[in-house]
């Protein structure tokens, strides 16, 4: 093999891990985003999961 075979090579190696993280890149920028964007915090606790554990107290005082 020459050298310039070895250059060819190396760019189609090069343009395949290319076109592999592209998509990736989209992707997980759009989650970031949408995750951001929508206020949501990773590891926060949910509201309807602490609400599990006690009662709903409304206003005229019944409890759900």
């Amino acid at each position: 093999m020459t050298l310039s075979d070895f250059s060819l090579l190396g760019k189609k190696i090069l343009v395949g891990i290319i076109i592999t993280l592209v998509p990736f890149v989209i992707i997980v920028g759009g989650l970031w985003l949408t995750q951001s964007l929508l206020g949501g915090h990773p590891g926060a606790d949910h509201p309807t999961t602490v609400n599990k554990l006690k009662p709903i107290a409304y206003e005229n005082g019944k409890s759900h």
